[in-house]
């Protein structure tokens, strides 16, 4: 026997025999109370967060006991949970959702109570934002501040495709969830469920004959009529105007100061007679970063016939100003504020600094400009009058590019329509700035950018 194999090796064989199946069964042992703990510990989580289930499915098994899955979990169910997802349209519980994604905050009891002192503090402001962002989203003119008021009409265009079916690209199944949840707060009601709502009312009608007439339904309800069209499209009628006329309250109080003086609606001057007081505060809202950036890279200050002459009037703080400068061009700026004026003097990188009240200077002054940008005073208009005087600064192939009230571009003011067909007339365009870009300086209001050549050349 110990020809074909040696007694030490079958002992050694069969010790090792013995010992993996000690092993296993061990790990057998483990492995059951680690099912065991695992199930506590999801049965404790469940409990923790008990409305959270679908938001983080796409986590691995692995991952199931990462902080920031648990933490996440939490964070999600607290909000979901409370009055606070009541307030929050669905773009703010997509955005919150998809922080706790990514990031999310270890969940303490120091910390959840901050937070929801925070969001509490600011739940009338988070229920605002989502009206005037639902109903910007809808039509560009809610963007404005004298074409946002909610009339008896919205249009959801594209709610459905081709087959009846509900477009999930545009999403209006939302829209209508977020508009019906709008009008149960403001009658003091709390949201329902969506087979409870306008949606499920939607669902149900179109069902009824096996979706054949899906794309030519109507359907009544407490606040609404909804009425669906064969391009896919859904008209909202809305019959309780005095949730109309509190849902129109709270979008001019979301937009802030510049709102209650222009609803007043004052027609009170055409495009060539501008407002000669100072506005309130100087109209100073400087302009933040990311804005500052676009619109001087739209001002286009590269040249090989030279250095560019750029102007900005009313220059605040320098804002466009510096990344001209920065951007090789030759800068003038015009401050009326002498304190500004004089920071702007001591940066030492403009060529000219004039303190003086821009609307008061003549072009003799200055001279001529290859560029203008341009952060003007918004409020009554004061930002045309101060487009139309600059354009008198700029040379006969020079570019102006301006930051201005979404106002402009929808009012029904004299003096608007008359500056939308003089720009027109030049070929300028107007650009939609990202909502909320002044928020990081102290206004909600949205805004637009002008881009007009002097001699009517076509904006590229």
């Amino acid at each position: 026997m110990n020809q074909l194999i040696t007694r030490a090796s079958i002992a050694e064989i069969a010790r090792h025999r013995d010992a993996a199946l000690t092993a296993f069964e061990a790990a057998r042992q483990a492995e059951g109370f680690a099912k065991q703990k695992m199930q506590e510990a999801h049965n404790l989580l469940k409990v923790a967060a008990p409305f959270a289930a679908g938001l983080f499915s796409h986590y691995d098994a692995k991952d199931l006991t990462d902080r920031h899955y648990i933490d996440g979990r939490v964070w999600d169910s607290v909000i979901h949970s409370s009055a606070l997802n009541h307030l929050m349209d669905k773009k703010a519980k997509d955005e919150f959702r998809q922080q706790l994604l990514t990031e999310a905050p270890e969940f303490t009891e120091g910390n959840a109570y901050a937070t929801i002192e925070q969001f509490a503090a600011e739940a009338g402001m988070i229920f605002r934002r989502g009206i005037a962002e639902m109903f910007s989203n809808l039509d560009r003119r809610f963007r404005s501040h004298s074409g946002w008021k909610i009339g008896g009409r919205v249009i959801l265009s594209g709610a459905f495709d081709s087959w009846g079916h509900w477009n999930y690209y545009r999403d209006h199944r939302s829209t209508l969830q977020d508009i019906e949840r709008t009008f149960l707060i403001l009658d003091g009601r709390k949201p329902v469920s969506d087979y409870a709502g306008i949606v499920g009312e939607i669902d149900r009608a179109r069902m009824t004959d096996g979706f054949k007439n899906a794309r030519r339904t109507e359907v009544q309800s407490e606040f609404y009529t909804v009425r669906i069209f064969k391009n896919g499209n859904a008209h909202l009628w809305f019959k309780r105007d005095d949730l109309v006329t509190r849902a129109n309250r709270m979008i001019g109080e979301y937009y802030g100061e510049v709102i209650p003086e222009e609803r007043k609606h004052e027609d009170d001057g055409g495009l060539h007679e501008p407002k000669r007081e100072m506005a309130k505060n100087f109209g100073f809202f400087p302009t933040p970063d990311s804005l500052a950036d676009r619109t001087v890279d739209l001002a286009s200050l590269y040249s090989r016939d030279g250095v560019l002459k750029v102007l900005e009037p009313s220059a605040g703080t320098g804002q466009l100003s510096r990344r001209a400068v920065m951007a090789g061009a030759v800068v003038d700026c015009i401050e009326c504020q002498p304190h500004r004026a004089n920071e702007l003097k001591a940066a030492g990188i403009y060529s000219r600094v004039i303190c003086a009240d821009f609307l008061a200077l003549n072009p003799r002054t200055t001279d001529l400009y290859d560029r203008i940008i341009m952060n003007p005073p918004f409020d009554r208009e004061r930002d045309i009058d101060h487009v139309m005087h600059a354009l008198k600064f700029i040379k006969s192939d020079g570019l102006l590019v301006a930051i201005m009230s979404a106002h402009t571009e929808f009012a029904e003011s004299r003096k608007a329509i008359a500056f939308r067909e003089h720009i027109s007339k030049l070929n300028g365009v107007f650009s939609d700035n990202p909502m909320n870009s002044f928020a990081s300086v102290g206004t909600n209001v949205n805004t637009i950018t002008l881009k007009v050549w002097k001699s009517g050349r076509k904006v590229g």
